[in-house]
């Protein structure tokens, strides 16, 4: 077995999660030009992402210990590999009937699900390399989602330059559209094939739990304390305010600040990435739930800000502050679990990420409702029966507007967008109070005191040091 190796496949494979989650929300546009989808359509398809990844989590969690880490991200791989040739193959399936929006539902679903067994295996695998830095060492691991969203979301902006494409938008035929997309969901493969390539001839450890011989019933109740369903509650808070918006960021910022959105998850995933390595001293001096309190307090403002933004510059402005908020609530969460809870083991960690998947499964659907909703209701309502076509807009009959038309649509669905924004943002004003009295209750006790576990697999790993 080698630490190390097994530590780099598994940001690798984080990567490969994270570029089918940019080149998705990159090229949600061109799915709607390309097969005639509205924004709740398109908010249903990103959301059945985080349903696969919460149902493999679900049913993961329990089989990890049983079946090995191993054998869980190789099931990733087939998914992965399933669903993205799936995605790629649309167009020439729907040519013999089929309905390209069932096709991405069902091959969205299965990256989704890939994703979440990647989570199964590399989370209680980081946990099990470092027992004594669980919270510094996930997170420098999970760096690799942001940085792996930074390098999709540069690759997707240079492929539409390159090809000439203005994704999405007038001017874009569906024949340019279609091959565009395509191109991007091909990259997926990549860093998938690189990382199962490392994984297959690598041994694995057993998991932190079985190591230290902690049995199955007392593994099962700790899902069952107070504590962790509180803590599981603040994951489905936590992962909504980090994911869902970050999902719907270019249907959003498309319309507010006549922008791809693109450009904002580059830059706030390039300095998520940095911010990452720094988890562990920021976590020593302020205690993790101290840390997460501040991060809630920012993701609040910087997201209420972003709906807000007209243009390039208050955008970015307004995504520094929402960045420097969700740069630590994934991985932190999972710290947290891992050392408060550590007798729950994979199990716990699987139903963290399951939580947190379902919820933004609900989510991001509801902020594409919300959307369609309050754009439908700014609508002139002369305007309605010659753009509206079963409920939604028809994108086809807006372009044939006049131009004074054509601008009270788009100011209508500048309105949708925002708002879908602003009522996220809720989220983290509730995770404000929560965090801070779990941390003036640590505090109240002598501070917060993570739990390490004993066993004869286990001690601490020449790769990490405690924080």
């Amino acid at each position: 077995m080698n630490p190390r190796r097994l530590f780099v496949a598994s940001c690798v494979a984080l990567i490969a999660s994270a570029f089918s989650f940019v080149f998705r929300q990159d090229v949600l546009p061109a799915w709607g030009k390309t097969f005639d989808l509205n924004a709740s359509q398109l908010g249903t398809i990103g959301g059945l992402a985080f349903w696969g990844m919460a149902g493999s989590m679900a049913v993961g969690s329990f089989l990890v210990d049983h079946f090995g880490m191993k054998k869980m991200l190789a099931l990733a791989f087939f998914c992965h590999l399933t669903g993205t040739v799936g995605t790629l193959a649309t167009p020439y399936l729907q040519a013999t009937g089929l309905s390209p929006y069932i096709l991405l539902c069902v091959a969205t679903f299965l990256v989704g699900a890939a994703n979440g067994l990647v989570e199964i295996g590399i989370n209680p695998l980081a946990a099990t390399l470092f027992p004594t830095a669980k919270t510094k060492m996930l997170n420098i691991l999970h760096a690799w989602w942001p940085g792996g969203l930074f390098l999709g979301g540069l690759l997707a902006l240079g492929l539409s330059g390159l090809l000439g494409l203005k994704v999405g938008g007038a001017g874009a035929s569906t024949e340019a559209t279609t091959f565009g997309w395509q191109v991007k969901t091909a990259l997926i493969l990549v860093p998938m094939l690189i990382y199962g390539g490392l994984f297959l001839f690598e041994s694995f450890p057993v998991t932190e739990r079985v190591a230290s011989g902690v049995s199955t019933p007392v593994m099962l109740k700790q899902a069952l304390r107070p504590m962790f369903l509180l803590w599981a509650f603040c994951m489905l808070l936590t992962a909504s305010t980090e994911l869902a918006p970050q999902g719907m960021q270019s249907l959003v910022l498309e319309k507010t600040a006549g922008m791809n959105g693109t450009y904002v998850l580059i830059y706030t995933s390039l300095m998520m990435f940095a911010l990452r390595f720094f988890a562990g001293p920021i976590a020593h001096k302020l205690s993790p739930v101290g840390m997460l309190t501040g991060s809630a307090a920012l993701a609040a403002a910087g997201l209420y800000a972003l709906s807000f933004a007209s243009s390039f510059g208050t955008a970015i402005a307004a995504a520094t502050i929402y960045g420097l908020g969700i740069v630590y609530f994934w991985p932190t969460m999972l710290g947290v679990t891992a050392e408060r809870f550590p007798k729950g083991g994979a199990f716990l960690l699987g139903l963290m990420g399951c939580v947190g998947n379902l919820a933004i499964g609900v989510v991001q659907p509801w902020m594409g409702g919300v959307n369609d909703r309050i754009t439908m209701q700014a609508i002139p309502e002369a305007l309605k029966n010659t753009i509206v076509v079963n409920g939604a807009l028809d994108p086809g009959k807006i372009d044939t507007l006049a131009p004074a038309d054509q601008s009270l649509v788009a100011e209508a669905q500048k309105e949708g967008a925002k708002w879908s924004f602003r009522y996220v943002s809720a989220f983290p004003v509730l995770l404000i109070l929560i965090f801070a009295a779990i941390a003036l209750s640590d505090r109240a006790r002598g501070g917060y005191k993570p739990e390490v576990l004993v066993g004869p697999q286990l001690g601490p790993s020449e790769l990490a040091s405690d924080y």
